[in-house]
Formats: C-alpha cells, sequence, structure tokens
C-alpha cells in the first residue's frame, strides 16, 4: 500500500522534529518544508537536523527548502507600521500565514491533502498557535483541500523528546534563528482580526500561483 503523504513545517526545532516522528512512525510518507522568510540565518541547520531524520526513514522522508520571501514582504513587513498601531505586534503570525500559503501551493502541486505543525497549547504566548489564528487559518487551507493537523496541540499528553529519541534522532532544537523570533503576545483580542485583514491578499497569492501552475501543464 502506498502511504498516505502529508507536509510539515519543519524549522528542526523540538517540535517539528518530534512532529515528524509521530508521522512517520504512523506510515506517512512526509514532505518537511522549511521556509525562509528572508529575516533568517543559519538555515542550514533545518537541513542538518532533517538530514537525521531522513537517514532514519529514507524511503518515506524528503526536505526542502521554500521561499516565502516575498509574501511575508506583502503580508508582514511593508504594512508594519500600520498593522503594529492597529493590532500590535503580530509579524509573528504574519510570517506563518506567508508559510501557510506557501506550503498549499507545495501541496495541491504534489497532491498532498494534509499539512502538519508542531503547535502546542502549553505555547499559547505565540499568536500562530492560538485558536484565534488557527481556526481562521485551518478554515483557509480548508478552502483549498488542506487539513491541517496539529498532533500536539490535539493530544497534549504526547510527550515530544520521548517520539524524537524513539525514532533515534536528537531532540535538542537545531534551527535557523529569526530575527524577528521569540514575539510573544500582548493582547489575544487583536489575533483574529489581523487574520482576517490578511485573507484577502493571501488567497489571491494563492490563486495566482495555482492558475499559473495549470496553465503551464
Amino acid at each position: 500500500m502506498t502511504p498516505k503523504k502529508i507536509a510539515i513545517l519543519f524549522s528542526g526545532g523540538v517540535d517539528s522534529t518530534a512532529t515528524a516522528i509521530y508521522l512517520l512512525k504512523r506510515g506517512y510518507e512526509t514532505h518537511l518544508l522549511t521556509f525562509d522568510n528572508g529575516a533568517e540565518k543559519w538555515l542550514d541547520l533545518a537541513e542538518y537536523k532533517a538530514g537525521w531524520i531522513k537517514k532514519q526513514f529514507p524511503e518515506r522522508c524528503s526536505w526542502e527548502l521554500r521561499d516565502s520571501t516575498h509574501l511575508f514582504h506583502e503580508l508582514a513587513i511593508r504594512p508594519l507600521e500600520q498593522d503594529v498601531k492597529k493590532f500590535g505586534n503580530l509579524i509573528c503570525c504574519g510570517c506563518k500565514l506567508a508559510m501557510l500559503c506557501e506550503a498549499i501551493i507545495y501541496c495541491k502541486r504534489n497532491n498532498i491533502t494534509e499539512l502538519a505543525d508542531g503547535f502546542q497549547r502549553a505555547q499559547d504566548y505565540y499568536p500562530e498557535q492560538t485558536p484565534d489564528y488557527m481556526v481562521p487559518a485551518d478554515r483557509f487551507a480548508g478552502a483549498y483541500g488542506i487539513r491541517c493537523l496539529h498532533p500536539f496541540w490535539e493530544h497534549p499528553e504526547l510527550k515530544q523528546d520521548q517520539i524524537t529519541l524513539s525514532g533515534a534522532v536528537p531532540p535538542s532544537p537545531i534551527q535557523p534563528y529569526c530575527i524577528f523570533g521569540c514575539n510573544p503576545i500582548l493582547n489575544k483580542k487583536f489575533i483574529r482580526p489581523y487574520v482576517r485583514s490578511k485573507l484577502p491578499a493571501m488567497r489571491k497569492y494563492v490563486d495566482a500561483a495555482l492558475s499559473h501552475s495549470k496553465s503551464k501543464k
């Protein structure tokens, strides 16, 4: 039987590594996607960490570096001053939305219908790991036939370190550094309005990319 394919937002950190191992041990063919938003360094660390996973699951794991620079700039950098005045500093949320769009495009081009991440309930001080982000973001992906999975959010009893070690992969975070990282929420009430404000541009971007893909066939 051909394994079911799934894409994973992969940084090489503890959570995304555990997510990859968790899904690989359940028989998935995993596509690890790391994104360059133009404000990161040490991206090769994500590739290095993915190499550990690929070594243990050579037939069902791949890694790819994707570029989210343009959309991140359009969604979050260019309107930053205006957004901060209206919503507060949710630039990391904008980064994740750009990644989501690029991941959806990748999934559609590769006949993948599921997309996973390492979100956790205990990390809801990050905007993208709150229902205010996840509900509209998941709905957006669903409009393109992509189902979002959040294994550690849905099953907080799972232990990331134990799962990662069970795959013979180091659990330590080996990942790129972003200058906008470690940006906790100051006021959760602005997250959902922020996401909603970005949806039209996201939809336009994804539709244009998918339309271009069809025209090339």
